[in-house]
């Protein structure tokens, strides 16, 4: 059975006046046990509850994040060494945003500073320059 034809019961089912735990027992008996469980049923009906009587699904996920990346990469390259939760803080967003956007643009914490995650001979020469490091090799 499928899930359009599950929630035309559901909607059968409230408009018989029937709870929800209810509902979900009578669909269990008659389709089989686990075919819905009681949340599910309880959130229809409150659904139905609100005069909404759609049986489409809403679009549910993550929302669209505020956190735009050339943003975030200009201000980790103005200040590499700029904690997450200070990042988050400057662009007003849970720090665990900050940590998937830092993996999105390739950066990776080294030696307590923001660098881009794959180091080349090209951009750890403009490290070693950027950070006055004495040596050529620095183990980054």
């Amino acid at each position: 059975m499928n899930s359009a034809d599950i929630r035309v019961i559901f909607l059968y089912e409230y408009k018989l006046g029937n709870s929800a735990a209810k509902a979900a027992r009578n669909i269990n008996q008659a389709f089989g046990e686990n075919t819905v469980n009681d949340r599910k049923v309880q959130r229809w009906f409150e659904k139905f509850r609100t005069g909404d009587f759609s049986l489409q699904n809403e679009p549910r996920g993550r929302p669209k994040t505020s956190v735009k990346n050339d943003d975030l990469k200009a201000l980790v390259e103005a200040d590499p060494a700029v904690s997450t939760r200070e990042l988050a803080i400057r662009m007003k967003v849970d720090h665990t945003t900050i940590l998937r956007h830092l993996s999105e643009i390739g950066k990776v914490k080294k030696m307590d500073k923001w660098v881009p995650h794959a180091l080349t001979e090209r951009n750890t020469a403009a490290y070693i320059a950027q950070n006055n490091c004495e040596t050529e090799r620095t183990g980054i």
